[in-house]
C-alpha cells in the first residue's frame, strides 16, 4: 500500500496534487495536513513510501533531515534550497515532471531494506504487507499491516479509539467491534511468530515481541 505525505500551509495546491496522485493511482492514500507538528508526528509513526512538503522553513527542513529515515522527501520552494535531504522543486515546476520522480523515488524506497522493519525475528515491510522469517511469509491484508505498523511505531498502548480514528478514521465514541475483529484475525496469523498484543484494562492495545 502506497501512502504519501503532503505538508503544506496552502490547502488548495496540497488538494490538487492529493487529487492528481489519486487520479492517476499513483498512490493509494495521501495524507494532507497544514500543521507542521502534525506532520512531524505523522512521519514519525511511519509508513509512507513518500513525503511532500511545500515552503518548508529551514527549522522544519532540519526537522526533517533528522526524523525522514530514509524516506525519500520532496520539497516545492519558490526560493533556490541547497539541501542534501530533499530533492528540491522550484516554483513554477511541471507537475509531470515531479510526478515521474516520485513515482520513481517511491517504488525504489518500498524494494529497499529501508521500507523494512524487525520484529521479533521476523521482518515486515509495510508496503508490501508481509512478514517474512527465513523461507516463510505470513501475508496481511491493509488494515492487519496499518494496524500493526502503528503499534510498533507507538512502541505504547494505544486506546481503542485512538486506533479507530487513526486506521479506520471513525469519530471517538463509535460503537463498534472492527478493531477487536481485526486483532482477533491477526493473532491468528501470527500465532507462532513470537508476536501478540497485551489488552491491558482500560490502557488499549501494546504490541508484544
Amino acid at each position: 500500500m502506497r501512502r504519501i505525505l503532503i505538508y503544506s500551509r496552502n490547502e488548495l495546491p496540497a488538494k490538487a496534487l492529493a487529487d492528481e496522485l489519486a487520479a492517476l493511482n499513483i498512490a493509494e492514500e495521501t495524507v494532507e495536513t497544514a500543521d507542521f507538528a502534525d506532520a512531524a508526528q505523522k512521519m514519525k509513526d511511519g509508513g509512507f513510501s513518500a513525503l511532500i512538503f511545500d515552503e518548508p522553513t529551514a527549522e522544519q527542513r532540519a526537522s526533517v533531515a533528522a526524523a525522514h529515515d530514509g524516506v525519500p522527501v520532496f520539497y516545492l520552494s519558490s526560493v533556490p534550497l541547497d539541501v542534501e535531504e530533499a530533492v528540491v522543486y522550484q516554483k513554477p515546476f511541471r507537475l509531470p515532471v515531479i510526478l515521474s520522480a516520485l513515482i520513481s523515488a517511491a517504488a525504489q524506497f518500498e524494494q529497499s531494506d529501508k521500507a523494512s522493519v524487525d520484529i521479533g525475528f521476523w521482518r515486515f515491510n509495510f508496503t508490501g504487507r508481509v512478514l517474512s522469517f527465513k523461507d516463510k511469509e505470513i501475508k496481511l491484508t491493509e488494515k492487519e499491516a496499518a494496524l500493526l505498523n502503528y503499534l510498533f511505531r507507538q512502541g505504547k498502548a494505544v486506546d481503542k479509539d485512538t486506533l479507530l480514528r487513526e486506521i479506520w478514521g471513525y469519530g471517538d465514541g463509535i460503537s463498534t467491534h472492527t478493531l477487536e475483529t481485526h486483532i482477533y484475525r491477526l493473532r491468528q496469523k501470527l500465532e507462532e511468530t513470537g508476536i501478540s498484543f497485551s489488552a491491558g484494562s482500560g490502557d488499549g492495545y501494546r504490541l508484544l515481541y
